[in-house]
């Protein structure tokens, strides 16, 4: 059975590994297809594409795109995505503009805490794409305030956090416009990490389906296997596909390893199946 990665990030946002090795790694895992979907960037899609055309792994554009509903904030998967759509590209611009605005405000807010951190110290964690949280968790470490990201996300940076400060995020229609636009397909990722805020967001799956979203990522890593049967068929009820990844960063994140679904079970190629049956249905309609 052909295994495959649908959720994936290089260090072009806040994974390890750059996007050739993120694919050279795919072919060592015996991986046939892959995708990338960085945090509100593309910027690594086009080393991305060309470093599997060498190596012979099938290589998806994607991105990953933090939004508000009405509910709060989610995070949004766009596949197969025309990584050249300047309305797309133009929204992302402005992500980064926002994320990089975010972040001085949490570096000036854990010095106020008593973390001496310099906004350049976070920066030279990130030469060569999106800077986030995940970096800045990563110089508190690095400066020996905490063991783990892990640690400094719990005890700072979590949402609801003593250094935890929001930011502007596109609400989910528009992100679903422009996926469709760039002739992508529209995936909720993780729900399970939604928390408390889960099964209500599961009750407006009818309603997002109607204005495009596509499908659930029922498959992910940190998914139980009861949680991934139960979203594969809520998926079903409402019409949309089930998608999976593992949420791979490399170093980052070990515990998430490449290939992996819930508790360690392979992710159903029949996701990629229907993945592309969903975007061939788009490119017709568009």
């Amino acid at each position: 059975m052909p295994r495959i990665d649908l959720h994936t990030h290089s260090n072009i946002s806040d994974g390890s590994l750059t996007p050739r090795q993120l694919v050279k790694y795919a072919l060592e895992c015996e991986i046939s297809a892959i995708a990338l979907a960085d945090h509100d960037t593309v910027g690594g899609i086009v080393e991305f594409l060309a470093a599997g055309d060498e190596l012979g792994v099938e290589t998806i554009p994607a991105v990953e795109i933090s939004v508000n509903h009405e509910d709060g904030s989610m995070h949004l998967l766009g596949y197969y995505i025309n990584h050249l759509n300047t309305d797309l590209l133009n929204a992302l611009k402005l992500m980064e503009e926002a994320r990089d605005e975010r972040n001085e405000k949490i570096v000036t807010r854990l010095n106020e805490l008593g973390y001496p951190l310099k906004l350049e110290e976070v920066l030279s964690l990130s030469e060569n794409g999106t800077c986030g949280r995940s970096h800045i968790a990563r110089a508190l470490v690095v400066r020996g305030n905490f063991n783990s990201v892990t640690d400094a996300f719990r005890a700072l940076l979590r949402n609801g956090g003593p250094a935890y400060i929001d930011r502007f995020r596109l609400p989910l229609d528009k992100a679903i416009d422009l996926i469709y636009a760039a002739d992508g397909v529209a995936v909720w990722a993780h729900p399970g990490l939604s928390g408390d805020r889960m099964e209500s967001m599961l009750e407006r799956l009818r309603k997002w389906s109607k204005i495009g979203l596509d499908g659930i990522e029922s498959d992910y890593c940190n998914h139980s296997l009861a949680l991934r049967d139960r979203l594969r068929r809520i998926a079903g009820e409402n019409g949309m596909i089930y998608t999976g990844g593992s949420d791979f960063h490399g170093a980052i994140k070990l515990e998430n390893a490449l290939g992996c679904g819930p508790e360690g079970a392979e992710i159903d190629p029949a996701c990629l199946v229907m993945l592309k049956q969903r975007r061939d249905r788009i490119r017709n309609l568009n």
